[in-house]
């Protein structure tokens, strides 16, 4: 069997916040855009689809888990498919949670020099967010999900101020019309989307440190709800406050709608609030999923200290953030595989695995158990 870093427990509200804010960071970013790009006015629920989408994907694996109890998802590939297969799709997931990693780093930096620090080589920034990002991965799972359920109430605070400041600058008549580009995009869009909310799949990877697969499914379920509504009502606001066509052009969107807030020359530039908000959501999300490559790829190699290769994984971040070379690379390739295509990975292959175990009848006892 793989052999397991020692993560701690971790708390419902803990496991809630971390993979809430994993997921809904993307509408800091350039979530809002992509996603007026491709379905016009119908953006703000053409997310809830992808949303349901998600449900039933996370149901699947809650199934396949339930099927091996006391097993996490990592244990459970290698006692369906064998030693070596298990293991070589554990280190595929350990990839793409680094490259995952790498992409929204180099996102949230190019977003940054773009509205704040102009002058500020990218260079500068992404190793100042790295010397964070090893800091928080040295402690540990346990303790980052220590700092996403403290943080997690001022990013959801901070979001709500903005949206609610920016009231009056809404005109929900930019809605129309209600179908977008066509229902039919809308549906197919929504559905290559589902990768947006892929993330939850960290649930299923850490089961071991959650209190019983009871709690995994109500954590998994409330994370991909409370995501849906966040998407949605986000969207929503962007859309009526600058229309589909200046709402599909700006590259953070909310950074936008943070700075349109002005209501006397006592009370403006609200968008410190949104830096504050966006920073810490961003913290969060990259030195979870940088956690989660390191950890993977300790558990496919029966490492039982992950510190020790905390610099050359920071090395391989670094040059997965450095790959591309403008914004405009970002969003037409390497955000459009990770939110549009990844899910023929992360999502297909716990579904795959359940089918497999279902027609070869295998059933686990507990962790320990050979299989």
């Amino acid at each position: 069997m793989v052999e397991m870093i020692k993560e701690g427990k971790i708390g419902m509200l803990e496991a809630y916040a971390l993979v809430t804010v994993i997921i809904i960071t993307k509408v800091f970013y350039t979530f809002p855009l992509a996603s007026i790009k491709q379905t016009g006015t119908a953006a703000w629920y053409s997310t809830l689809i992808p949303c349901a989408c998600a449900i039933a994907f996370f149901v699947l694996v809650y199934l396949l888990l339930k099927r091996f109890p006391q097993k996490d998802l990592y244990q459970v590939f290698e006692a369906v498919l064998g030693q070596k297969i298990g293991r070589f799709l554990v280190l595929v997931f350990s990839v793409y949670f680094l490259y995952y990693a790498g992409i929204n780093l180099s996102e949230f930096v190019n977003i940054l020099k773009i509205y704040c620090m102009p002058l500020t080589p990218q260079e500068v920034l992404v190793a100042g967010f790295l010397i964070v990002t090893a800091a928080m991965a040295y402690v540990g799972l346990e303790g980052i999900s220590r700092v996403a359920y403290i943080l997690f109430y001022l990013i959801i605070a901070g979001l709500v101020l903005i949206l609610l400041l920016a009231i009056p600058f809404y005109d929900f008549h930019y809605l129309k019309p209600w179908f977008g580009y066509g229902l039919g995009v809308t549906v197919k869009e929504g559905i290559l989307r589902t990768s947006s909310y892929d993330t939850v799949i960290i649930l299923a990877i850490i089961a071991n440190s959650l209190q019983g697969l009871k709690n995994l499914k109500r954590v998994g379920l409330a994370c991909l709800l409370t995501a849906g509504a966040v998407f949605s009502i986000c969207l929503a606001c962007v859309l009526a406050a600058f229309q589909y066509t200046a709402g599909g052009e700006y590259i953070s969107g909310m950074n936008h709608l943070s700075r349109i807030i002005y209501y006397s020359r006592f009370f403006q530039r609200v968008e410190a609030i949104f830096l504050f908000v966006w920073v810490f959501a961003s913290v969060i999300a990259v030195s979870a999923t940088f956690y989660i490559a390191l950890s993977s790829y300790c558990r496919v190699f029966n490492i039982t200290n992950h510190r020790p290769l905390l610099m050359p994984f920071l090395f391989l971040t670094f040059a997965f953030s450095s790959l591309p070379k403008n914004m405009a690379e970002i969003i037409d390739i390497y955000v459009r595989f990770i939110r549009g295509y990844s899910l023929f990975l992360i999502v297909l292959a716990p579904v795959l695995v359940l089918l497999i175990a279902m027609l070869m009848g295998k059933r686990g006892g507990k962790a320990s158990e050979t299989q």
